[in-house]
């Protein structure tokens, strides 16, 4: 006798594969969701690229970054001179580990004094560590970055406690 194969109906075979693919953006939303709670679309990987130059020593790379009013702020090749002069002479590593914290919106804000409000703006919380000639040591600062032509920007706070909105 032959046993007849039992196949699976074609609306089962549609069933199975919706509900795989409602389960693959729930699992997805959900990521989303643990990485921050906001839709940031790649805020916080711009301030991972930023410090992963700066701890290779690629400071070029890094001001290549900043938005337009970091730029004002600091010249490239002063930036350059300067950071290199910081990490390299005065700290006297040639690297430093970070950890980037959660990011979180801010909303409206200015980098300091006088200079536009931007506002959609996030913070990032860095923490570095250096192993140097004068021990091991943590530098905490938060990140903020804000979208310049269509691209997420950094920004350091030059904010005084007048300053503040």
């Amino acid at each position: 006798m032959f046993r007849r194969k039992r196949r699976l109906p074609i609306g089962g075979l549609l069933l199975a594969a919706c509900l795989a693919a409602l389960l693959w953006l729930t699992v997805r939303s959900a990521a989303g969701w643990l990485g921050g709670g906001v839709d940031s679309g790649g805020a916080r990987e711009v301030v991972s690229d930023f410090y992963t130059m700066e701890r290779e020593g690629n400071f070029g790379g890094s001001w290549e970054l900043f938005h337009s009013q970091m730029k004002e702020h600091f010249a490239k090749d002063s930036y350059i001179q300067k950071r290199a002069h910081v990490f390299m002479q005065d700290f006297g590593v040639d690297t430093f580990g970070f950890e980037l914290g959660e990011l979180e919106e801010v909303g409206a804000w200015r980098m300091g004094g006088d200079q536009p409000l931007l506002e959609e703006v996030f913070a990032v919380p860095v923490t570095m560590t250096y192993l140097s000639s004068f021990g091991a040591f943590e530098i905490r600062q938060d990140v903020f970055v804000a979208q310049e032509s269509g691209e997420w920007k950094v920004l350091w706070s030059y904010q005084g406690e007048s300053d503040k909105e």
